[in-house]
C-alpha cells in the first residue's frame, strides 16, 4: 500500500514549533556579526518578534533612530552610545521612559554636550542603573554630578578626563551613590584630597579606584587605605604623594590585589614599603616610570609572597635589583621590562632561572640582551604565553630558532625590527596557538618564512608586517590560506604587494583592520574585493595607494556597511568618491590630506552628508575656504576638526628609514 505523505496547511510556519528557549539558543550563537541577527529576524515575523525580545545589548548609529529601535527592542540592558557623537535631551527622555526598568548600563564615553536635566531625568527613572561611563566629558560641570548622584544603586562609575568637575560634584557622587564599587577619576585636574576623602568615606564598598595625575597629597590617603574591601588602586602620576606622607602609615590596605604607581617619580623604597606593608595579598604592581629599581627597592618586595605580575616599564633598574626580585617574588607570572635601562644578560638570566612560571615577559628596547637571554628564556620558560622583545638589536638570527623548539605555547610574539629570517619563522610556525605575531621592520624576512607561518598558525588573528619589504604576494597568498580566521594585518609599505594580495586576503572574512598604506601597486580592483569579501571591515588606510580612486569607494560605499575609520591621503579620490564614502552610515573617522581632486564644494556636501562624523582630519587650507556656519554646524552636531600643514614627502627606502630611525634612538 503506498504511503501518503503528510502535508502542512499553507498557512503553518514549520518554525512556529520551536520553543522560545531554541531560538535564543540559536541567537546566543551569532554574536560575532550584528549583520547575522539582522539576517535572522527578516526570516518570518515570529523570528522578527523573538529577536526583539533575545536582544539584551544595543550600539544605535544615530541618536534620531532611538526612539524607533528602543520600542522595538523592549528588554535591552546595555546601552552603548559611543556612535553618537552628541546626544540629546529627547534622547535621554526617550531612553528613560523605553527602558525604565530594565536598563542597567549605558556608555556615553565618546557622547558630548551632555545636559544636566537629561542626565537627572536618567538617573530618577532608570532605578536599576549599576554602571554609567562619562569618560571623556570634558564640558561636564558639577551639576551633572549632581545629577548622577540621584542614581543610587549605581556601581560603577568612569569619569576619566572629565576636568571640569571639582570636588563639590564628586562630593555629590559620594553622598548620593554609597554602592559605588568601582570609580575612575583619571585626569580629573579639579579633584584633589577633599573629593577623594569624601568617595573613601561614604562609599565604603569602593573595590576598584583610578585616581590617575590628580592633584592629591597625602591627607586623603588614609581614608584610601581603610577601605576594607579596596582590591584596585591606581595612583599613576600623582606627584603630590611622596616618602614623607606615606612614612606615616605601617598597616597599609590588607584586601588591596593590583596597585599602579606608574610615574610616582617622587616615591622611593621606603615610601614604597610603607604604602605595600600589610599587603601581603598584592598579586599585580606597577612601577613603570618611576624610581630606579635597586637591590633596597627590590628588598621591599620580600613581604609580598603572592606576587603575580610586576611591572617596571621605563625604569632604570640594575643587575642586583632583578636578582632581589627573582629572590622574593616566588609566584611570578609576569614581568614587564620594556624600555627598561640596565638590563643585561646576567640580571634577565637570574630572574628566568627562579621564575620558570613565566607566562608573559616583555623585555621590548632592551638593547643589551644577546642570545645567552634567549637560550635560557626558551629552555626555561616552556610555559611562556606572551613575549614581546621589540628592537632587542644584539639578538642574532639563530636564538630565533630556539623560541619556536621551546615555547609552544605562545599565543603572542612580538618580534618588530629585529633580525630574524626566514629560518627562524620556520621554527616559529611550530608554535600552532599563535594568534598575534609582529614582524614589522624585518629586513630579513621573504615570502618562504611567511609560508611556513601559513601553514603552521592557523589560529593567527593579527599579523603585522609593517615595512617588512621583502614580503610579496606568494607570502601573503599562504597567509590568507591557512589563517581564515585573521582579524588585522599590516602590509604598509611593502612596496612589492599587488592587488593579488588583496584577492587573497579578501577570502579573510573575520578581517577588520587593514594597514596598507605606502602599497603603490595596488588599484581600486583590489580594493573592490576586499569591499565584497571583509564585509566586517571596520578600520582601512590606504594613504599613499596613489592608484585607488572613485571606484574604489563606490565598491566600498556599496558592501563596507561596517566601515567605521578610514585614511584616504595621498589616494586619487575626488569629489565623487568621497561622497559616496559618505552614505556609510558608520563612518565616524576620515583623514584626507593631499586629495588633488578634492574641491571645497565636494567636501562640503561630503562633511553634510555624514551623519555620524566624529573626527576629521584635513589639509589646513580647507578651513579657509569652507563657510564657517558649516564648520560650526558640525563640530555642535558632534564633529571635531583636525587642521593640518604637512606638505609632500619622498618615501625613504626600508633600510635607509631604518637607519634614520636608529639614529633618531642613539
Amino acid at each position: 500500500m503506498k504511503r501518503q505523505k503528510r502535508e502542512c496547511p499553507e498557512s503553518s510556519n514549520p518554525f512556529d514549533v520551536l520553543s522560545e528557549e531554541i531560538i535564543f539558543m540559536v541567537l546566543d550563537l551569532l554574536e560575532q556579526n550584528p549583520l547575522d541577527k539582522k539576517a535572522f529576524s527578516l526570516v518570518c515575523k515570529s523570528f522578527y518578534a523573538t529577536e526583539s525580545k533575545h536582544r539584551k545589548t544595543l550600539k544605535p548609529l544615530r541618536q534620531q533612530h532611538l526612539p524607533a529601535v528602543l520600542s522595538r527592542y523592549p528588554n535591552i540592558t546595555h546601552l552603548d552610545l559611543t556612535m553618537c557623537s552628541r546626544v540629546s535631551d529627547a534622547s535621554l527622555s526617550s531612553i528613560s521612559n523605553a527602558c525604565r526598568f530594565n536598563l542597567r548600563s549605558i556608555d556615553f564615553s565618546q557622547s558630548r554636550l551632555l545636559s544636566c536635566s537629561g542626565l537627572l531625568g536618567l538617573a530618577q527613572n532608570c532605578k536599576n542603573l549599576v554602571e554609567i561611563d562619562l569618560s571623556n566629558g570634558t564640558e561636564l560641570k558639577d551639576s551633572a554630578m549632581a545629577a548622577i548622584a540621584e542614581a543610587r544603586n549605581l556601581e560603577k562609575l568612569w569619569l576619566a578626563r572629565c576636568k571640569s568637575i571639582t570636588d563639590m560634584g564628586i562630593g555629590c557622587v559620594a553622598v548620593g551613590c554609597r554602592k559605588l564599587k568601582l570609580l575612575s577619576l583619571k585626569w580629573c585636574l579639579g579633584v584633589g584630597d577633599l573629593g577623594v576623602g569624601l568617595v573613601a568615606v561614604k562609599c565604603k564598598e569602593i573595590r576598584s579606584l583610578d585616581l590617575s595625575y590628580l592633584p592629591i597629597t597625602n591627607k586623603c590617603l588614609p581614608s584610601i587605605l581603610k577601605l576594607q574591601y579596596l582590591e584596585d588602586l591606581v595612583l599613576e602620576g600623582c606627584f603630590g604623594i611622596d616618602d614623607d606622607s606615606l612614612g606615616v602609615f605601617k598597616h597599609g590596605c590588607k584586601s588591596l590585589k593590583s596597585l599602579d604607581m606608574s610615574s610616582c617619580q617622587n616615591i622611593s623604597q621606603s615610601g614604597l614599603s610603607s604604602l605595600i606593608s600589610g599587603t601581603e595579598g598584592l598579586q599585580q604592581l606597577t612601577l613603570a616610570y618611576g624610581s630606579p629599581v635597586t637591590t633596597s627597592l627590590a628588598n621591599g618586595l620580600k613581604k609580598l609572597s603572592m606576587l603575580q605580575s610586576i611591572k617596571l616599564d621605563g625604569c632604570m633598574i640594575t643587575c642586583d635589583g632583578l636578582k632581589t626580585i627573582a629572590d622574593w617574588c616566588i609566584s611570578l607570572r609576569e614581568l614587564s621590562l620594556s624600555k627598561c635601562s640596565g638590563v643585561t644578560d646576567e640580571g634577565l638570566s637570574s630572574v628566568v632561572m627562579k621564575q620558570r612560571g613565566l607566562t608573559k615577559l616583555d623585555i621590548t628596547c632592551c638593547r643589551k640582551i644577546t642570545d645567552a637571554s634567549i637560550a635560557c628564556i626558551a629552555n626555561l620558560c616552556n610555559s611562556l604565553t606572551s613575549f614581546r622583545m621589540e628592537s632587542c638589536t644584539l639578538i642574532s638570527r639563530e636564538a630565533f630558532v630556539l623560541i619556536g623548539q621551546r615555547c609552544h605555547l605562545l599565543e603572542e610574539l612580538d618580534l618588530t625590527d629585529n633580525e630574524i629570517d626566514d629560518e627562524g619563522l620556520k621554527s616559529i610556525s611550530r608554535c600552532s596557538k599563535l594568534a598575534t605575531l609582529k614582524l614589522g621592520i624585518c629586513l630579513n624576512i621573504t615570502d618562504e618564512g611567511l609560508m611556513h607561518i601559513g601553514k603552521g598558525c592557523p589560529k593567527l588573528k593579527e599579523l603585522d608586517l609593517y615595512r617588512s619589504s621583502g614580503i610579496t604576494d606568494l607570502g601573503i597568498l599562504e597567509i590568507a590560506r591557512g589563517c581564515s580566521d585573521l582579524e588585522m594585518i599590516n602590509i604598509a609599505y611593502c612596496k612589492e604587494i599587488t592587488d593579488a594580495s588583496f584577492l587573497s586576503l579578501s577570502k579573510c572574512s573575520q578581517l577588520r583592520t587593514f594597514e596598507s598604506r605606502g602599497c603603490p601597486l595596488i588599484t581600486s580592483f583590489g580594493l573592490t574585493a576586499i569591499a565584497v569579501g571583509c564585509k566586517q571591515l571596520t578600520k582601512l588606510d590606504i594613504k599613499k595607494c596613489h592608484n585607488i580612486d572613485d571606484a574604489g569607494m563606490l565598491q566600498l560605499a556599496h558592501f563596507s556597511q561596517n566601515l567605521r575609520q578610514i585614511n584616504l591621503s595621498y589616494t586619487s579620490v575626488t569629489d565623487v568618491g568621497l561622497l559616496s564614502l559618505a552614505s556609510i552610515s558608520c563612518i565616524q573617522n576620515i583623514t584626507i590630506l593631499h586629495l588633488k581632486g578634492l574641491t571645497p564644494s565636494g567636501l562640503a556636501a561630503a562633511l553634510l552628508s555624514c551623519g555620524g562624523l566624529t573626527k576629521m582630519k584635513l589639509q589646513s587650507t580647507f578651513k579657509w575656504l569652507l563657510p564657517q556656519p558649516l564648520l560650526e554646524h558640525l563640530e555642535a552636531r558632534g564633529c571635531a576638526f583636525q587642521w593640518r600643514d604637512k606638505v609632500l614627502q619622498a618615501e625613504l627606502d626600508p633600510k635607509c628609514w631604518k637607519l634614520q630611525l636608529e639614529d633618531t634612538v642613539e
